[in-house]
């Protein structure tokens, strides 16, 4: 919990940051997309080999090299003066999220006593939620107050302390020494089960566009409409804060699938519609109403994911597998998105 707390504030912090950033330094829209799209590509190949990897050699060492790839990606983005260098960091940030998200699940049903582990994965995202919120506030504070360089030496201080949980984490001890032919065995996609790749693009298209909207379009959107930087932040910090606010109504048992669906489509898919003509307040509320919609995705992803991976005998490699397409469809929704404006 307390290394995706870390974790999160970083990714919430970067969320405003790096946007604003390139736009500040006068990144056209078109090079933002392409700068953006290198952190997919990264992170497909990244975390389909670290979880296959990670059934055999343990987990730990993946929680280390997320804590050393966050406080590597703070100093690039600190010291980058180019769409290349912006680039670089951005693949380092995709190492950083593939190498958490390639063993955090199991890490939680490993520990997890739990008859219902979706529901401790949903908590986890429901802290992660919160951080995220706090590292838009407060990025967004330090911005206006100090400067990006300030913002940057708070992450530097947080990336610092994900060592401390990575280190003392005691979960997933190694089988054996790992041979390239067992792990390109496991790379077969013909191995895969025909349950995870339905799961997989049945959630590829929604997953990528959240993404999108959150970390890439809301942002600038919102920097376009005359808000500041502090009241950015605090738009990003409302969207994962009042997401957040409704996990905890689901922890207690698990909802109807059907129910949760209906909801999210009510919610999310009005509030998208929306925000390209709302107005400065009334883009508040649909942010929001975009927020909750997506948090009762959690909830559905969850599910779904325990139930497509339970009893699989390599189950990073098959989590792994199941957000392949996601990536995949990211890479010219980024490129599309900042062609079009």
């Amino acid at each position: 919990m307390a290394l995706n707390i870390f974790d999160a504030f970083v990714t919430g912090a970067y969320m405003l940051i790096i946007p604003l950033l390139l736009v500040e330094r006068s990144v056209n829209l078109a090079t933002i997309g392409a700068v953006f799209s290198a952190f997919p590509i990264v992170f497909m190949v990244s975390r389909i080999l670290f979880a296959s990897a990670a059934d055999t050699i343990g987990l730990k060492k993946f929680f280390n090299l997320n804590a050393l790839c966050n406080l590597v990606s703070v100093a690039l983005y600190a010291v980058s003066t180019s769409p290349l260098s912006y680039a670089a960091a951005k693949a380092i940030q995709g190492v950083k999220e593939s190498s958490l998200w390639a063993v955090n699940r199991n890490a939680v049903y490993e520990i997890t006593t739990s008859e219902n582990p979706q529901m401790v994965t949903v908590t986890v995202i429901f802290l992660r939620a919160l951080a995220l919120a706090a590292g838009a506030v407060v990025s967004g504070f330090l911005i206006l107050y100090v400067d990006f360089r300030g913002a940057f030496a708070l992450l530097a201080v947080v990336s610092t302390l994900i060592f401390i949980p990575a280190r003392m984490l005691d979960v997933g001890r190694e089988r054996h020494r790992l041979t390239l032919n067992e792990l390109l065995g496991k790379l077969d996609p013909a191995s895969v089960d025909r349950r995870i790749w339905l799961t997989s693009l049945v959630m590829s298209i929604y997953v990528a566009g959240s993404t999108l909207s959150v970390g890439f379009v809301l942002p600038i959107l919102l920097r376009s409409r005359g808000l500041g930087y502090w009241e950015t932040g605090i738009t990003l910090a409302m969207y994962n804060g009042a997401g957040a606010l409704l996990l905890p109504a689901t922890l207690r048992r698990t909802p109807s699938a059907k129910n949760t669906i209906m909801l999210q489509l009510f919610l999310y898919l009005p509030a998208v519609a929306l925000i390209p003509v709302a107005g400065s307040w009334f883009v508040m509320v649909m942010v929001i109403m975009m927020a909750l919609g997506e948090s009762t995705n959690y909830i559905t992803w969850e599910s779904l994911v325990n139930q497509t991976v339970k009893g699989s005998e390599n189950m990073a490699t098959a989590i792994g597998f199941l957000h392949t397409p996601s990536k995949l469809v990211m890479i010219p929704s980024f490129l599309t998105c900042g062609v079009i404006k």
